[in-house]
């Protein structure tokens, strides 16, 4: 469903502050994967999604989405393809406007328009029975403005809004790191209820240990730029936190190694 081929990408080449990010990294992910990506800082994680999703351009590779070449689309072209989730929960809405008019605009997405209203009355019913799903009283705020609603609401109210269009790739970033604890789980809980249901191929990048052994049925770790781990199906039910610190110490010590060999 989704393959990266070879891509690589450098910031601030020929420079003193040169940052190879990607050096010809390839992965491929199956339809209906839920695949959790854990790494250490730098590791390229987010780095990966924003060039999935055209923030970024690689400097070579191509990414496919369900064999369609987007590496050279613009952003707002892959757009149609894919929804995201950021970890700011006021960056996938407008606060300004109402719980509607941001569900009406993310109805919207992909869709011809001409001279008519943004608002569709008819879809009303359908919006609150979304929203009662997430189980936050939001069906009963539809007219507030999404600045008035909390952290969680406004999340919540952001993930039902990238499902809307029935994207081919869901994208999570860090979606949960600037929520208390009660709330992360609370959105978690959403989360993984909305991935299972519409079977939405699904990338999420987490500091969380506890929420990439839970949720999904594969794991990426990814360090220096490459997925150094990949574990699916029944090894990735039996992990713990454990099991993870030490796949993790030893690509660690693997790397060291290879470092006094090449500069030692």
């Amino acid at each position: 469903m989704l393959k990266v081929n070879q891509l690589s990408k450098v910031f601030n080449q020929n420079t003193i502050n040169e940052n190879r990010v990607f050096d010809n990294l390839s992965l491929s992910v199956n339809k209906g994967d839920f695949v959790a990506i854990i790494g250490s800082n730098g590791a390229g994680k987010s780095t990966l999604l924003n060039m999935i999703s055209g923030t970024l351009v690689g400097d070579s590779g191509v990414i496919l989405i369900d064999g369609e070449d987007v590496s050279r689309k613009d952003e707002y072209l892959r757009a149609k393809y894919i929804g995201r989730v950021f970890q700011n929960p006021s960056v996938g809405v407008s606060p300004k406007m109402t719980i509607l008019e941001n569900l009406s605009l993310a109805d919207n997405k992909g869709k011809s328009f001409g001279l008519t209203l943004g608002i569709n009355k008819k879809r009303v019913n359908y919006y609150k029975d979304l929203l009662k799903e997430v189980d936050l009283g939001l069906e009963d705020k539809l007219y507030n403005k999404v600045e008035l609603l909390s952290g969680g609401q406004r999340q919540a109210l952001t993930l039902l809004m990238a499902v809307m269009s029935d994207p081919k790739l869901l994208l999570l970033d860090e979606h949960t790191a600037a929520l208390d604890p009660k709330t992360s789980e609370k959105i978690m809980d959403i989360t993984k209820k909305i991935v299972k249901e519409r079977g939405i191929t699904t990338l999420m990048v987490t500091h969380n240990l506890k929420h990439a052994m839970d949720c999904g049925n594969r794991l990426f770790m990814m360090h220096r730029g490459r997925v150094v781990i990949d574990v699916q199906g029944k090894e990735k039910q039996d992990l713990t936190t454990d099991k993870l610190f030490e796949l993790f110490e030893k690509v660690n010590v693997k790397d060291d190694l290879s470092d006094r060999t090449l500069f030692g």
